[in-house]
């Protein structure tokens, strides 16, 4: 959602591993403290990809503000199942004190399968603390001074979402894999002199290896 950019192209390795005592789920790590048929409760190490960098963007004003890092995630996440779909709850806070921060998220989601061919719908809605918001979308007293820019403090921000993942299997280990996902940003991130839309589109494409 930042302005200046056109798009932002990632490549990210996606490993799937789900074993008795812990799991890789994409770019989340787990290691499961309790499970029973239809509650699993763990631990976790995740990467949070979202970054800015203003070397990248194509903005004169923006080029002038300071990069904003990816960072690790560690926290903790409740999966309940039941027929219908899964319920995730989870918190994570940011260990390399880039945003001093932390995000909490609250999903429903649904696994289909048709033949070899499974869909997974999901919605749900990510919560981004005042530290977390303000790392990524505020900007500071001095960048404004530097870029032009109006200074702003961004505040907690609940941000909605819905996404849709396939999977495909194409042998014993790789599996094809493709997701997309919508959040409609609040005027809490909106707000911010950095932004220039109200949603956000995400399109995530490759290949996964499960063992």
């Amino acid at each position: 959602p930042y302005r200046g950019y056109n798009e932002n192209t990632k490549a990210i390795p996606l490993i799937s591993y789900e074993g008795d005592t812990f799991y890789v789920r994409q770019t989340t790590l787990g290691f499961i403290l309790s499970q029973s048929e239809k509650n699993e409760l763990s631990l976790t190490a995740s990467w949070m990809p979202l970054e800015f960098d203003p070397t990248d963007n194509d903005d004169y004003a923006m080029q002038q503000l300071d990069k904003r890092d990816s960072t690790a995630m560690a926290g903790v996440a409740w999966y309940h199942h039941e027929r219908w779909g899964t319920v995730k709850a989870s918190a994570a806070a940011d260990v390399l004190d880039n945003s001093n921060g932390w995000v909490g998220e609250l999903s429903v989601f649904h696994k289909m399968q048709i033949g070899r061919l499974s869909l997974t719908p999901a919605l749900g809605v990510l919560y981004y603390d005042e530290n977390f918001s303000d790392y990524y979308y505020g900007i500071s007293e001095s960048e404004s001074r530097r870029s032009g820019l109006a200074s702003y403090s961004a505040q907690d921000a609940w941000v909605p979402y819905v996404s849709l993942t396939a999977k495909y299997p194409i042998g014993e280990h790789v599996v094809l894999m493709a997701s997309a996902g919508y959040s409609e940003l609040p005027e809490e991130i909106t707000d911010s002199p950095m932004i220039d839309r109200n949603e956000s589109f995400t399109f995530v494409t490759g290949v996964s290896w499960r063992f």
